[in-house]
C-alpha cells in the first residue's frame, strides 16, 4: 500500500475554510460522495483563484459542475489579460493516482466545443446557460484560452492524457500560445496553500541608493550607500521576507552583531568602513528614469528581492532603531543589488551568488545546508500540518516541543534510519563528530560514489512526515537513556550517555513506526517506544558486556568506532533474532 501523502491531510480542511457556504452542497445519500463531490468542486474553484488571481467569491461563481457540463468544472474570463481559464478538476481521497482517462478525454472534447464556438453542447447544463451570451462575446476577445486539469494525486499525469492535450494544441494553437495548457498536481496546490509557489523575497522594494554605480551588463547591477533609517524601515515593511533565501537569519546577540550594534551607537559615521554591507538579487529592477544621469542617488524598484549576505547587519541595524526611541544616527550601509533578469539559469547563479558571498563570514557545513532544497521541501510540507521545521540559525527559533524541531533533530533522525553499511558510520560520526554528516563534498568509495555523506543522511525520496515521526521516535528514545544515565554512574553513566544512536537505529529496524501515516506518534505507539527502549538498551548492554566493552572507561571512544558500532548493532540483531521482545 502506498504512503499518503503529507500534503493531503490538510487539503480538505484547507478548502472547506475557503468554500464552505460559497458552493452548494450535493445532493446524495452518502457523506463521503457528498464530501469528495464539495472538494472537487472547491479544488476548481480554488485553481481559478490562484491562477486568475480572482476573488474567492468570483472563483467560487465560476464553477459550472453538473450534468451537461462538458467535462469542464469552472469556467472564469480574466479581463485584464483576456485570458479564459477552464478548469476540470478531481479531488482523489488519499493523494494517489490523477483523473480518469475517461473524464480528461471528456474534458477534451468540451474545449473543443468551447473553442469552435458549439455552444449548443453546453445549453443542457443551468450554470452554462446563464453565462453563454456573456461568454459568446468574451470568446471572441480573448487572447489566450488557459485550460487546466488539477487534481489533488501526488503522480503526474501519464502520457495518454499528455497526449490529449497536445493534440489540441496542434489543432488550435501550433504556432503559438493561444492554447496555455495547466497540469496541477497536489505539490502544485499545496504549494498555493503555502505559498511556496510565491518564491522567496519581498515582492516589491523601493529604495534610493545614494553616490551610486550602475551596471548593465552581463547582469543588471545597481549599488551604493543607503541610509542606516532606511535599512531598518526596510525590514520593518518586510521583515523576514528580505532573507527567506540567505543560508541563515538573524542571529541575535553574537559577537558580531554585539560589534555592529556598538558600532551603529558609538561611531554611525564609520559603519560604511567597518561593515562589508549587503547583497541583494530581484527577479527585476528598474532605475528611475530621472535618475538615469544622475550621479549623487538613483532610486531603483527591484521586485521579488532576496538579501542573500547581510542578514546579521539588517538584523542589528533593524533592532537598534525599533530600541533607539528618537535617537536617529546618520550612518550609511553598502548595498550591492543584482538583477536575474537575464541569467540563463536564474536559480543556479542565485545560489552561487549566496555561497560565494558568504564565504567571507566565518560559515560552518550546517549554514550551507539551509540553502538545499530538501530542507526547505520538508519544512513546506509539514506547515499546514501545524508543525515548524527550523533549519536555519536564527534568534527567535524556539525550543524543541510538540510542534517545532530543529535540523540537528531531523539530522540525527534521519542518519539512524539510513540502510545498509552507511549507517554504522553515521553512528559513530553522531558522538564523534556530527557535524560532519552535513558534509556536501562527494564520496569516493566504491558504494557511494559520486554522492555525498549529506545526501546519505537526506535522501530526496523520503517523505517529510516520516523524518517528523522518526524525531518524535529520536527524542523518547533520547529521553529513556538520558533518564537512565542521570540514574547511573561510571561505566554505565557513560553506555547511556553513548549507545544511544546504535539503540534508535535498532528501534527503527524493529519497530518501523517512521513510517506510519499519522504526523504525530499517538499515545500507544510512544508508550511502545518508550517500553521498548528500556528493554532494548538492557540487551544492548548485556552485548556490550560479552564483547569486552563494559571494562572500558572510555565508552564514548567505543562508540565512536564504525567497526564496534558495526559489532554492536549485529550482535543486539542476533540476540533479538534468537529472544524477540515483540511477540
Amino acid at each position: 500500500m502506498s504512503e499518503i501523502p503529507v500534503e493531503i491531510l490538510e487539503l480538505p480542511k484547507q478548502l472547506r475554510q475557503l468554500f464552505t457556504g460559497m458552493l452548494p452542497e450535493a445532493v446524495v445519500d452518502q457523506q463521503e460522495q457528498r464530501e469528495s463531490n464539495f472538494l472537487s468542486r472547491a479544488l476548481a474553484a480554488y485553481a481559478v483563484h490562484k491562477l486568475a488571481g480572482c476573488s474567492i467569491e468570483d472563483a467560487a461563481n465560476s464553477v459550472v459542475d453538473g450534468g451537461g457540463d462538458g467535462g469542464i468544472d469552472a469556467i472564469y474570463y480574466a479581463a485584464t489579460s483576456s485570458t479564459f481559464f477552464v478548469v476540470q478538476s478531481k479531488y482523489v481521497a488519499n493523494g494517489q493516482g490523477e483523473p480518469e482517462l475517461g473524464d480528461v478525454t471528456k474534458f477534451k472534447t468540451g474545449l473543443e466545443n468551447l473553442l469552435q464556438g458549439k455552444f449548443d453542447a453546453f445549453k443542457q447544463n443551468e450554470k452554462w446557460r446563464k453565462r453563454l451570451p456573456q461568454i459568446e462575446v468574451q470568446i471572441k476577445e480573448t487572447v489566450q484560452v488557459c485550460p487546466v486539469l488539477v487534481y489533488s494525486g501526488i503522480q503526474t499525469v501519464s502520457e495518454d492524457r499528455l497526449r490529449l492535450f497536445e493534440d489540441l494544441k496542434q489543432r488550435f494553437s501550433a504556432e503559438d500560445d493561444y492554447l496555455d495548457v495547466r497540469l496541477c498536481n497536489l505539490t502544485t496546490v499545496y504549494d498555493w496553500l503555502t505559498g511556496a509557489d510565491l518564491g522567496f523575497g519581498a515582492e516589491q522594494v523601493e529604495l534610493t541608493l545614494l553616490k551610486p554605480g550602475w551596471l548593465k551588463k552581463p547582469y543588471e547591477t545597481v549599488f551604493g550607500l543607503l541610509p542606516l533609517k532606511d535599512l531598518a524601515n526596510l525590514y520593518m515593511q518586510h521583515g523576514k521576507r528580505l532573507v527567506a533565501a540567505n543560508i541563515r537569519a538573524y542571529k541575535g546577540s553574537t559577537e558580531v552583531n554585539e560589534q555592529i550594534l556598538t558600532t551603529i551607537q558609538e561611531e554611525p559615521e564609520s559603519f560604511f568602513y567597518l561593515n562589508n554591507g549587503l547583497t541583494a538579487y530581484c527577479d527585476r529592477l528598474v532605475v528611475n528614469n530621472l535618475d538615469r544621469g544622475n550621479p549623487d542617488f538613483k532610486r531603483i524598484t527591484a521586485y521579488r528581492v532576496s538579501i542573500v549576505n547581510g542578514a546579521q547587519t539588517l538584523g542589528s541595524v533593524a533592532q537598534y532603531f525599533q530600541n533607539s526611541g528618537d535617537a536617529e544616527p546618520e550612518g550609511y550601509v553598502f548595498v550591492k543589488m543584482i538583477s536575474l533578469q537575464r541569467c540563463e539559469n536564474d536559480r543556479a547563479f542565485a545560489e552561487r551568488i549566496t555561497r560565494s558571498t558568504n564565504f567571507q563570514n566565518q560559515i560552518s557545513s550546517r549554514d550551507f545546508v539551509a540553502l538545499d532544497e530538501q530542507q526547505a521541501r520538508i519544512a513546506q510540507q509539514l506547515l499546514l500540518s501545524g508543525i515548524v521545521y527550523h533549519y536555519k540559525d536564527a534568534a527567535d527559533t524556539p525550543d524543541p516541543d510538540e510542534s517545532n524541531f530543529t535540523l540537528q533533530e531531523a539530522t540525527v533522525a534521519s542518519a539512524c534510519l539510513t540502510k545498509g553499511e552507511n549507517l554504522d558510520d553515521f553512528c559513530a560520526r553522531i558522538v564523534a563528530n556530527r557535524a560532519s554528516l552535513w558534509s556536501m563534498e562527494v564520496i569516493d568509495t566504491a558504494k557511494n560514489a559520486g554522492v555525498s555523506r549529506y545526501s546519505l543522511v537526506f535522501r530526496a525520496d523520503r517523505s517529510a512526515r516520516t523524518v517528523w515521526r522518526a524525531v518524535q521516535v529520536h527524542r523518547l528514545v533520547s529521553q529513556v537513556m538520558q533518564e537512565n544515565g542521570k540514574a547511573s554512574t561510571g561505566v554505565r553513566k557513560a553506555f547511556f550517555e553513548n549507545a544511544c544512536w546504535v539503540l534508535l537505529a535498532v528501534v527503527f529496524i524493529q519497530l518501523k513506526l517512521e513510517q506510519g501515516n499519522d504526523i504525530q506518534l499517538n499515545d500507544d505507539e510512544k508508550t511502545k517506544v518508550s517500553q521498548y527502549t528500556v528493554e532494548l538498551a538492557e540487551r544492548l548492554w548485556r552485548v556490550c558486556d560479552e564483547q569486552g566493552y563494559t571494562s572500558q572507561e572510555q565508552l564514548q571512544l567505543v562508540f565512536s568506532d564504525v567497526g564496534n558500532c558495526r559489532r554492536l548493532r549485529a550482535g543486539l540483531l542476533k540476540q533479538l533474532a534468537d529472544d524477540p521482545i515483540l511477540s
